[in-house]
């Protein structure tokens, strides 16, 4: 079994933004290849275009909250269920990392930042903790796999 965590540290640690980290980790899932869901997710870097709102972690998660109801997203009437699915991922999300918000989690204010992503260095990685927070997407991105696996 592909060690999903794993697979989306190495690709933060390539360079991917962290809704291209998670949701490349995931493609399978989403029945994409590792392309097509990086360019999904590119938009959605740096709390979304440096905008540093929603977590591209958490952001990767509500993507992906159709496949993990397995529901046909498309259908009006299986919103409900894909909704309470994004409610409840928000839930345990805030749970573990304390919010949403790019901006808190990284310690910054809550502007737009330039469009241009500082250089990925060491330091860059060593003063930020996108890694944990990617990590922690992805443990609930598993638990709520697993659980609808036993539904």
């Amino acid at each position: 079994m592909v060690n999903r965590e794993e697979q989306a540290a190495a690709n933060f640690l390539s360079g991917c933004n962290c809704a291209q980290a998670v949701l490349m980790a995931y493609a399978d899932v989403l029945g994409l290849t590792q392309e097509q869901a990086a360019m999904v997710a590119v938009g959605h870097g740096g709390g979304m275009g440096r905008l540093r709102l929603h977590c591209g972690a958490f952001s990767a998660a509500v993507m992906l909250a159709g496949a993990i109801e397995g529901t046909d997203g498309a259908k009006k009437e299986h919103r409900p269920q894909t909704y309470a699915r994004v409610q409840e991922i928000h839930r345990r999300f805030v749970e573990r990392n304390g919010t949403i918000s790019c901006a808190e989690l990284l310690g910054r204010a809550g502007v737009p930042e330039d469009p241009t992503p500082e250089e990925r260095t060491p330091e860059y990685y060593a003063k930020r903790p996108c890694a944990r927070v990617i990590a922690s997407a992805c443990q609930l991105i598993d638990e709520m796999l697993e659980e609808n696996t036993h539904a």
